[in-house]
Parts: C-alpha cells; sequence; structure tokens
C-alpha cells in the first residue's frame, strides 16, 4: 500500500462510530430522570443541614447564641445532614459528569461527520 493510500485510509478510521454514538445517545436519554432525580437530592440534602442546624439550635440548653449554634453543629443530626449532602453531590456530580462525556462524544461524532462531508466536497 503507498503512502498516500495508508493516509487515506488512516483519514476514514472513525474516532467515534455510530455504535459509540447510539449509546452516548441512549444515555443521555436514559439517564435524564436520574440526574434529575440526583439534583433533587442534593438540593434537599443542601436545605436540611440549614433545618437541623436550626431545630438543633432551639433544642440546647445553652444560654447563648454562640454556644448554642456550636451545640447545634456538634451534633450527630447536624453531622449526618453534612454526609447526605457530601454523598448527594458526588452523586450528581458524577451523573453530569457522565452526561457531558456523552455530550462531548456526540459533539466530536458531529464534528467528524461533518470534517467527512467536507471532504468528500
Amino acid at each position: 500500500m503507498a503512502i498516500s493510500e495508508r493516509a487515506t485510509a488512516a483519514s476514514r478510521t472513525r474516532l467515534i462510530t455510530d455504535d459509540e454514538l447510539d449509546k452516548a445517545l441512549d444515555w443521555l436519554r436514559d439517564h435524564a430522570a436520574a440526574i434529575g432525580s440526583a439534583k433533587a437530592r442534593l438540593i434537599r440534602a443542601e436545605r436540611m443541614i440549614g433545618h437541623i442546624e436550626a431545630l438543633m439550635t432551639l433544642a440546647s440548653a445553652q444560654t447563648s447564641d454562640m454556644k448554642r449554634k456550636a451545640d447545634a453543629r456538634s451534633s450527630q443530626r447536624y453531622l449526618d445532614a453534612i454526609n447526605e449532602e457530601a454523598e448527594a453531590a458526588g452523586e450528581y456530580e458524577t451523573m453530569r459528569s457522565l452526561r457531558e462525556a456523552a455530550a462531548l462524544k456526540i459533539e466530536a461524532w458531529r464534528t467528524e461527520a461533518a470534517n467527512y462531508r467536507a471532504m468528500k466536497v
């Protein structure tokens, strides 16, 4: 095979196959609701920290506001709320990153397809 033939054959090698494109599109469609649920869980977890802090501050027997807040923030319920927020944020960010990766794969396919069409002209 001549050098120009190998270069032409190499240029026809697809970076993103149609099968990979289909998988990326399917993933975006199939996981849209899960991403929404993960975001909702994150928002609830963020709000719950403030709610738990308020409840624990009110329940504290400390005499000053500063001590009541410290008491609330050192409670197990507050720590559990922080851990829930961290887990929810991790889950959401993982799904968001996978969504972005799928979208970038689709964009790479679109660019490759456009370049291939331009070469045919």
